[in-house]
Parts: structure tokens; sequence; C-alpha cells
């Protein structure tokens, strides 16, 4: 009986100390998880962030910044070299597409016989000064150098950029004149009919260089104002086409003469848009025949002047033919009168 009791308790005991066990871990590992949980939700690329060596190791559960670098511009120098007269400043145009990291450059080239041991240089953007620079004598003595750098990103930085030599006795400068690529009509004037339809073209650059806008805008004048042509609007008057990036043309139907006018063609650039103007003139049938009627009517009027002046000059001439037959009649009677008087004298005497 003892036995038995002692061997339940024993086996009472080991109940309790395996429930015991069980409850101690999964307590433990309900406690351990959701920390790790939400140490994870909280800065899930921590690990990742800091294996790549992008932030520090640390116990911060914040999330980590985003680093955004700056977009990486082409590189592009440009010179502009003169001589200390200011008849020989120089200007040059830099046509800009997009933004670009540009380096200026401005030399100058004095005389030989000048001594010069530095030299003052201004920079200038349009009228507002924008860098001072001095220049000093180094083993090139006639040849003095000075340059700006400038991130041309947006529409404001274009336009002209000056440096001033500050010489003796006048002052010596260059100009550096950035822009966007302006586009141009094929054809300055095109000619066209009433009832006709024409096409007008407009491009950007040359055959050895070429841009490609990012879109195309046309416009029409309405009085003073320009009006973009909205071809959704009007399908049936307009149509826009673009073959390539650098070219546009508009097709205009059912011309009248109302249509006659300028047309402008804008090129959108990321810094800017610049325009380019075809003009148009519509004319009616009759049009070039109004010189030749013109003409005709010359000819007619000139022709029945000759008329008119051969028929005087016949009228003249029949009248001084009846005057001279007239004054022939009368000297025949008055011939033929003395005759017979004196033949009658005669007879008088013989007998």
């Amino acid at each position: 009986m003892s036995a038995s009791v002692a061997l339940h308790s024993v086996r009472l005991l080991l109940l309790l100390v395996v429930w015991g066990v069980l409850d101690v871990g999964s307590s433990s590992s309900s406690s351990s998880t959701p920390a790790a949980d939400t140490s994870t939700a909280q800065n899930p690329n921590q690990e990742r962030a800091t294996s790549n060596g992008i932030f520090s190791q640390g116990t911060s559960t914040s999330a980590p910044r985003s680093i955004t670098q700056a977009p990486i511009l082409p590189f592009k120098k440009y010179n502009l070299t003169m001589k200390d007269s200011p008849k020989d400043s120089v200007f040059k145009t830099v046509i800009l597409q997009s933004p670009a990291e540009l380096e200026l450059l401005c030399s100058l080239v004095l005389q030989p016989s000048k001594d010069v041991e530095k030299i003052e240089v201004v920079w200038k953007k349009e009228h507002q000064i924008i860098k001072n620079d001095t220049i000093y004598k180094n083993e090139s003595k006639n040849s003095w150098c000075s340059r700006h750098e400038v991130n041309v990103t947006t529409r404001d930085q274009l336009g002209n950029y000056t440096c001033v030599y500050k010489t003796k006795p006048e002052e010596v400068n260059s100009t550096f004149h950035l822009q966007v690529p302006e586009p141009h009509g094929k054809s300055e004037r095109i000619i066209s009919y009433v009832g006709d339809f024409v096409v007008l073209a407009c491009l950007v650059g040359s055959e050895t260089r070429q841009y490609n806008p990012s879109s195309w805008v046309w416009y029409t004048k309405n009085g003073s104002e320009q009006v973009a042509i909205n071809t959704t609007l009007m399908p049936e008057k307009y149509v826009i086409t673009q073959e390539h990036a650098n070219i546009t043309k508009l097709k205009i139907m059912g011309l009248s003469e109302e249509d006659t006018g300028v047309y402008s063609c804008e090129a959108m650039f990321p810094l800017g848009a610049r325009k380019g103007e075809v003009a148009l003139k519509v004319l009616t049938y009759m049009t070039p025949l109004k010189p030749f009627l013109a003409i005709a009517a010359e000819v007619v009027l000139f022709v029945a002047a000759i008329f008119a002046y051969e028929a005087c000059t016949k009228k003249k001439e029949f009248q001084v033919e009846e005057v001279e037959k007239e004054f022939e009649q009368t000297e025949t009677l008055k011939t033929e009168d003395s005759n017979g008087v004196e033949n009658s004298a005669t007879r008088q005497r013989k007998v």
C-alpha cells in the first residue's frame, strides 16, 4: 500500500515538473518572438543597410533615411580668346538643349610691349556682377585666362555671360550667349490658293547637328494674340504630323483668304522653349490674272489710241484733199474764163 502511494506521488511530481518546464519554455518563446517582430517591423532594412555599409550599426529602431544623389550633368568647356583692344571683343553662342555643367574660359592676349603685373577681371550675368577675379603674372607674360563655372539647370540661367578685363586705357570684354536651339521654317514664305491645302514644316538643327525637343506646339495669330492650334477641335482643318523628333509639319486644308498670316512652331526643351515662324499667303485664282488683265487693258487702250490717231489723221488728210480739189477747180474755172475773154478780143480785132 505504501509502495503504491509512493509510486503515485513520484508520478505526480514528475508531471508537475514536466508541466512547469513546458510552461516556462512557452512563456519565454512567446515573450521573445514579439520583440523580434517589432524590431523587424520598425526597421526591416536595418540588416541589409548595415551589411552594405550605408548606415552605421546601432540599436536605433527608426526607419532608415533615403539617400538621393543629384544627377551627374554632362561637362562642356568653351573658350574665347581676344586681344587688348575693344574692337577685338568677341561673341560666342552656346546652344544647350538639356542641363549641363559649363566651364567658360575667357583668354586675353596682350602685346609684348605691355608689362603688367596683375589684371582684374569681372564676370557678369547680363548686367549683374557675379564674380570678381584677379590674375597675376605667370610664366606666360602675354597670355591671361579667367574661368567661370556654372551648372545650367533652369531657363533663368540662360542668357549672356560676359567677362570684362579691366585693362588700361580701355576695358576689353567678350560674351558667351547661352540659349536653347532655335527652330525655323523650311520655307520662310509659302503661297497657295483658295480651296487648296498646304503643308508648313518646321525643323530644329541642321544636317550636321540635330536636336530632339520633347514636344512641339503650333500657333496661329488671332489679331495680336497667338492661339495654340488644337487638332482635336478642328480635325477637318488642321493635321499635325511628326516623322522625326526634330521636324514637325502642319497641314491646313480648305484654305481661305482668312488663313493668310504668320504661323509659329514652338520647340520644347528641358531648359526652355523657342519659336520659329512660317508665313502663309492665300490667293484667289483671279489674283494671278490681275497683272495680265492690267497689261491687256493697257494694250487695248494703246491700240485704241493708235486707231483714233489714224482716224483723225485720215480725216484731216481728206479735208486737205477736198480743199485742194476745190482750189484746183476754182483755178481751172478762172483760167477758162480768162481764155474766153482773150479769144473774143482777138476776134474783134480781126474783124
